[in-house]
């Protein structure tokens, strides 16, 4: 089973952060002030603060986990009313190639981008309509393909690989998925188009789908406290349907400071406890799409969250061990979708596994052990 990561391709200057933030702004503004004023054990990536707009920073990303072994990425892409963002790294990837046998594929983060993410009161900063029209769709088809078509993107039994993040995002999720099929269809391509589990009404999409990733340690975070009562997410995903969008943002700020008015902390081996639950395998086998797992190597948000952040403590070599071989045991999980984890470089959420000034580079090569793992 091939083994990617997430890549963040947050890192280099745009106008939009220049705007909301300050010129200049980049999230490593955000981790050199987590590790400045010891807002978390510090971390940081062992080549320094990179510039994701320069083209030999990019290629170093990809050189470096080639050659540690990773065999791809699974790519943020952000496309939002007005068009792309954040889209360096696909510029790189439009002119260049990928290291030999190194391949990738998108993982659409299609929802309003706003000040949220960082802890502050909701703002939309790029808007993105929950129900898109053709035209709208044709036009971000348009972009994709030449990416689908290349010999280094991903593909799923020969089609190349989609994947939605948030389908509830959508005010009909059925309706826009089959727009995009015929848009693709239109353009000669039929990918196998995926999604991101991140609560268990989200298994509701699975009949949409071609296939889905389970999104820890959102996951397991969600199957905490009120986030674990389908009813209550079930009643906010349709009040979001009902109100403006920026009441959208600012309704969710409201839940997040009410649930965390300080900081949680779980333990390494509580996520193990449910990683090999009868719950979980029971939602494994309630899909009628193939399933793969995303696994992790920590969690830690205090950049953006500072005191009210959520941590999940960076496994021992033994627990990703662990973690590892019950994934790629797991009943039900796909052998021809590759394994993803969460993340090569989200340096901001403190999810990374790319060589670290701080722990080395013990995380990238635990993840990628195979001795006495069953693949």
């Amino acid at each position: 089973m091939k083994r990617y990561a997430i890549f963040f391709p947050q890192f280099h200057r745009v106008q939009v952060n220049d705007l909301a933030w300050g010129v200049g702004f980049t999230d490593w503004a955000l981790v050199a002030a987590a590790n400045a004023f010891g807002n978390w054990k510090r971390r940081s990536p062992a080549r320094g603060f990179y510039d994701l707009s320069k083209a030999f920073d990019v290629e170093a990303s990809f050189e470096t986990a080639a050659g540690a072994g990773i065999d791809g990425f699974g790519i943020y892409h952000y496309r939002f009313d007005d068009g792309p963002e954040l889209e360096t790294v696909e510029r790189y990837l439009r002119q260049s190639r990928t290291p030999e046998g190194f391949q990738y594929f998108y993982i659409w983060a299609n929802e309003n981008w706003s000040t949220r993410w960082m802890g502050k009161d909701a703002k939309i900063l790029k808007h993105l309509s929950p129900a898109p029209g053709r035209s709208q769709i044709a036009e971000h088809v348009h972009y994709l393909a030449p990416f689908m078509e290349s010999d280094s993107y991903t593909r799923i039994e020969d089609r190349p690989a989609f994947v939605v993040y948030r389908p509830d995002r959508f005010l009909d999720c059925r309706a826009t998925v089959n727009l995009y099929r015929e848009e693709f269809r239109r353009a000669g391509l039929d990918p196998a188009i995926g999604w991101f589990v991140s609560n268990v009404l989200d298994m509701e999409y699975s009949s949409l789908f071609d296939f889905c990733y389970l999104f820890e340690p959102r996951m397991f975070f969600n199957s905490h406290g009120v986030r674990k009562k389908a009813a209550v997410v079930r009643a906010y995903r349709q009040l979001s349907r009902l109100v403006p969008p920026e009441s959208v943002e600012k309704m969710s700020e409201l839940i997040v400071r009410l649930l965390n008015r300080g900081a949680k902390r779980y333990s390494f081996s509580e996520f193990l406890t449910y990683f090999d639950s009868q719950e979980r395998r029971r939602l494994i086998q309630s899909s009628s799409c193939p399933v793969q797992n995303i696994v992790t190597c920590g969690w830690n948000n205090a950049p953006r969250y500072r005191h009210r952040f959520t941590g999940l403590e960076v496994p021992t070599s033994e627990q990703t061990a662990r973690m590892l071989k019950l994934s790629l045991s797991a009943h039900g999980c796909s052998k021809t979708i590759p394994l993803l984890c969460n993340a090569w470089n989200e340096w901001s959420e403190g999810a990374a596994i790319e060589p670290c000034s701080y722990l080395g580079e013990r995380l990238l090569r635990d993840y990628l052990r195979r001795e006495g793992l069953d693949l």
